[in-house]
């Protein structure tokens, strides 16, 4: 007993310790300057699927897509390589910016630790993890490697489905997925996950980037809705090629009734949040290092 009161002792330290260097690496100057150019990249993300899924609701003949398809297509692009080494800067200042946040939460770092902010903080590691690897596949096409596009929605839900549970966990992360893409339509409708703006920025034209805002996140909680939806299609059928990320529960819309309203719909969604993105990345207002201590 002696001994695990020890290492954690020993851990809770060291954790403390990596906050602190988090939080002091976190108060520079370039840090902030690499936070605001991963929310460009991620607006130019965003803004890039939405072209692309308009450009399928155009042309029957194209395909919509997400972030898979967004550095598929800069890689055939005479300046592909430039926007391409662009977005694997900028998501990695992103990720940096989500694991700040996981690790020292400034924003309520004022605040009491409760059940909902450790949730908030598991889904700041996996946006982290997630754009991360968004990044490192556009650098490693930005130098001429190739990237492995295989859906790993598809492989995850093939794993399971190896193993007697598996339909029920496929469910499971289907209805979690589900979930945040709630958690994403109610924090845009009560205005909680639109970030502070700097004074100087015009109050009309602020008022405009938290509506632009406001719908992104709509359309970005639909988009988890249907991707959640797809996965419990997949656990209950038992068909492995039924589930998928985003770009191609995007690309199978065209294939239901409506889908191209609804595909039209979260584009325009998507140029919006890209639009926000774009503004917060010049005007979001971070928390200062006199708060976080």
């Amino acid at each position: 007993m002696t001994t695990v009161r020890r290492f954690t002792s020993f851990a809770t330290r060291q954790f403390i310790q990596i906050q602190r260097w988090v939080n002091r690496l976190f108060n520079t100057v370039w840090a902030q300057r690499l936070i605001r150019l991963g929310h460009a990249a991620k607006g130019l993300l965003y803004g890039a699927i939405a072209l692309i899924s308009m450009r399928s609701v155009v042309y029957d003949s194209e395909s919509a897509g997400g972030s898979d398809a967004v550095i598929a297509a800069l890689d055939d692009r005479a300046v592909g390589s430039v926007l391409l080494l662009f977005l694997c800067i900028g998501l990695a200042g992103y990720s940096f910016w989500r694991l700040v946040q996981a690790l020292v939460d400034p924003d309520y770092a004022d605040q009491p630790m409760t059940l909902k902010r450790v949730a908030q903080r598991c889904g700041y590691t996996c946006s982290a993890l997630t754009y991360s690897g968004i990044g490192y596949s556009a650098g490693r096409l930005a130098i001429g490697l190739t990237v492995d596009f295989d859906d790993t929605a598809e492989e995850i839900a093939e794993t399971l489905f190896e193993v007697p549970v598996g339909a029920w966990a496929l469910s499971a992360c289907g209805v979690g997925v589900m979930g945040i893409g709630l958690i994403y339509i109610y924090g845009a409708y009560s205005g909680s996950f639109i970030s502070d703006f700097q004074t100087k920025l015009y109050s009309a034209v602020k008022r405009l980037t938290v509506f632009m805002g406001k719908l992104g996140y709509t359309a970005r909680g639909v988009s988890f809705v249907l991707v959640g939806a797809y996965l419990i299609k997949a656990a209950y059928f038992l068909d492995d090629e039924a589930a998928g990320g985003m770009g191609q529960v995007l690309d199978r819309l065209d294939d239901v009734r409506f889908g191209k309203i609804w595909l039209t719909a979260i584009a325009f969604g998507f140029f919006a949040y890209a639009i926000y993105m774009i503004m917060a990345a010049l005007y979001r207002k971070f928390p200062t290092e006199k708060r976080l201590r």
